[in-house]
C-alpha cells in the first residue's frame, strides 16, 4: 500500500500541523511515514505545501502523483493541481478559491474551510476543519488516533482544545 498526498496554502493557514497530525496519526497506526514540507522564500504570505507518503514500506519522500490533494488557497491551486493523480480525490477551500480547477482528477470537492471555522467561531480552525474533511478519503488512518493527535497539538493552549475537536468533527461530518 502506497499513498501520496499533498497539501498545500498560504503561511499561517495551518497546512504544515495538518500534515503532521495526520503523519502522527498514520505513524501510530503502523505505516511509514514520509514529511517533506515546503516554505515559499516571501517573509509573509508565502506558499507552503507538504509532500506527505503513507505506506507499508520506506518510500520516497516526493510524490509523483498525490491521490488526496488539499488545497488552501488559489495560488496553491494553479501551481499544484497537476500533481494530482487521475484516479485522485481534489479538495480545494472555496472560502478562498473562485477559479475552477482544470486538472483531470477523479473527484474534485469544494469545502467552504474558513466560512465553516468562522461559524464555530474563530476562522483559524479552518486547517482542523480541513483536517477532519480529509480523513474522510484515508481510511486507513484511524479517527480516533488523529483525534488525540489534535490534543496533542494543542496541549500548550488547552482553551484551543475543544474548538479544533469541534471543527475537526465538523470536517470530518460535512457533506457536500
Amino acid at each position: 500500500m502506497k499513498l501520496e498526498l499533498l497539501f498545500s496554502g498560504i503561511g499561517g493557514q495551518g497546512v504544515m500541523m495538518l500534515g503532521e497530525t495526520l503523519c502522527d496519526a498514520a505513524i501510530k497506526g503502523g505505516y511509514l511515514v514520509t514529511f517533506s514540507p515546503f516554505y515559499g522564500q516571501e517573509k509573509r504570505g508565502g506558499r507552503t505545501m507538504c509532500h506527505i507518503v503513507v505506506s507499508d514500506q520506506m518510500e520516497s519522500p516526493v510524490i509523483s502523483e498525490a491521490k488526496v490533494m488539499l488545497i488552501m488557497d488559489e495560488k496553491s491551486l494553479i501551481e499544484n493541481q497537476h500533481l494530482v493523480a487521475e484516479d485522485g480525490v481534489l479538495i480545494i477551500n472555496s472560502s478562498m478559491i473562485d477559479a475552477e480547477p482544470t486538472a483531470k482528477c477523479a473527484e474534485v470537492h469544494k469545502v467552504p474551510f474558513y466560512d465553516i471555522a468562522q461559524e464555530l467561531g474563530n476562522s483559524k480552525a479552518a486547517n482542523m476543519v480541513a483536517l477532519g474533511y480529509v480523513l474522510k478519503f484515508l481510511p486507513m488512518i484511524d479517527k480516533d488516533t488523529v483525534e488525540e493527535g489534535v490534543k496533542e497539538a494543542f496541549a500548550a493552549k488547552e482553551k484551543l482544545i475543544p474548538l479544533n475537536l469541534k471543527a475537526f468533527e465538523t470536517g470530518y461530518s460535512y457533506e457536500d
